[in-house]
């Protein structure tokens, strides 16, 4: 499972760049996602990235902290459906409407949240 939490820090932490880069190209990047079948690959993502964080833990550096993480994850996958395609849109406008330095901050925190998350599974 190592491996696979390894390659969601990975994506995290590619995903964070391309915020830090270009908030514009990471607005589309999630705009992409607002459709139906889209909403259902995110939450489909989240409960597998939370599955695996649970069974990376044990075998981690922070077990808690992972275990944590993942069981907010799986809540996050299966929540994100009964969200809805207009509450999600209505979400991307918010942060569509924040400032450049707004979005360049939180892709920061993706891009050091990614690498905490490799850093915690590479032992």
């Amino acid at each position: 499972m190592s491996f696979l939490v390894s390659a969601f820090s990975l994506a995290i932490m590619v995903v964070g760049a391309l915020g830090l880069a270009s908030p514009d190209a990471l607005m589309s990047f999630v705009r992409r996602w607002q459709t139906p079948s889209g909403i259902w690959v995110a939450a489909a993502f989240r409960v597998t990235f939370g599955i695996a964080l649970w069974l990376a833990a044990p075998a981690s550096r922070v077990p808690l902290v992972l275990q944590i993480l993942g069981a907010v994850s799986i809540t996050s996958g299966i929540a994100l459906p009964l969200l809805g395609l207009s509450r999600f849109a209505a979400i991307v406008s918010w942060w569509e409407r924040r400032s450049a330095a707004f979005k360049r901050l939180w892709a920061g925190v993706a891009f050091a949240f990614g690498g905490f998350l490799l850093w915690s599974v590479i032992v």
